[in-house]
């Protein structure tokens, strides 16, 4: 892999956690129960799903062992968030940036559950559920739910050559219509089954 694929998905997946991090930190203890965009899940669970996505992220990556035991898609089986959520979520991001920006980490493949995976592959889909949970969280707490623009079209462009109709159950519904004039936010969101 080139060193510039390399470089944009280091950018992409940092972008991401950032913006991510934004909403996380515009989180307060009292709306931790409501219910969120994603179906079934509250603002605990979305935050839960989030620490665990990052941990698991780094160990695929790194080939380790992750040190929160979570299927992909599904919530950890411990309490991840302690009574911090915005420092676990920070602990995970801090963890999943330094590996990925160890020389080699963004080439090759990958095991994952699912088999044998690019790591252009797998470092997308972290990005796309971190900056999708990301705006699940916004929506739910009342922020603004608006991502960058150039963050929000690396992560459509992704989502329509990785997100098939196989993989999306259940936790991706069926692609939402909105027009070609809504905000790059609003079209991604549509095409993951968000009511934008």
């Amino acid at each position: 892999m080139c060193l510039n694929s390399a470089v944009k998905m280091y950018d992409a997946l940092a972008a991401s956690t950032q913006s991510t991090r934004t909403f996380v930190s515009g989180i307060k203890a009292a709306q931790l129960d409501l219910p969120t965009p994603c179906a079934g899940w509250d603002v605990r669970s979305v935050l839960s799903h989030l620490v665990g996505t990052l941990s698991l992220g780094n160990a695929l990556l790194s080939s380790a062992p992750p040190d929160v035991s979570m299927a992909p898609g599904d919530l950890p089986a411990e309490d991840v968030l302690g009574g911090d959520p915005l420092a676990a979520y920070d602990r995970g991001v801090g963890q999943l940036l330094a590996t990925a920006a160890r020389p080699g980490m963004l080439d090759g493949t990958r095991s994952t559950p699912f088999g044998e995976m690019p790591v252009a592959m797998l470092a997308g889909f972290t990005t796309l559920d971190i900056a999708v949970h990301g705006w699940d969280l916004a929506k739910a707490t009342g922020q603004s739910a608006v991502l960058d623009d150039g963050l929000a079209s690396h992560v459509l462009e992704f989502a329509r050559t990785a997100v098939t109709p196989d993989s999306r159950a259940p936790r991706i519904g069926p692609e939402v219509a909105v027009g070609n004039s809504a905000l790059v936010t609003d079209q991604l969101m549509a095409f993951m089954g968000r009511q934008p």
